[in-house]
């Protein structure tokens, strides 16, 4: 599980789910573009909750570990519909400093790719 800390607000969500969130918003932000993404997350009584985001080049969001949970949301769907955003989102790429995997869990291609 992870924090997406959001303005004043903390969005508990699964790991996977957090990950793609920062790297849309990167993607965003190297194209001067912005966007409302509906965050599949976890209220504070446990229960199924979604937050919606504006994130965006002016996005100042932190990502931070969080207890685990055996509740952990997992969304492919989600994640998948971030990276084909992020493709049409513009040519730029983000620096990648860290060399990371962007979008992982979004190994199955989408409708459009398989097309």
């Amino acid at each position: 599980m992870k924090y997406i800390h959001y303005d004043a607000s903390l969005i508990l969500t699964g790991d996977l789910i957090a990950d793609a969130v920062a790297d849309y918003a990167a993607v965003l932000g190297a194209n001067a573009r912005t966007d409302t993404i509906s965050v599949p997350s976890v209220g504070d009584d446990g229960s199924v909750a979604t937050s919606i985001l504006l994130v965006g080049p002016a996005s100042e969001l932190c990502v931070t570990v969080a207890p685990d949970d055996e509740l952990e949301p997992e969304d492919p769907a989600f994640i998948r519909r971030l990276r084909d955003a992020a493709l049409r989102a513009g040519p730029s790429l983000p620096v990648n400093a860290d060399g990371g995997e962007r979008f992982r869990g979004a190994e199955e291609p989408s409708a459009t790719e398989r097309d």
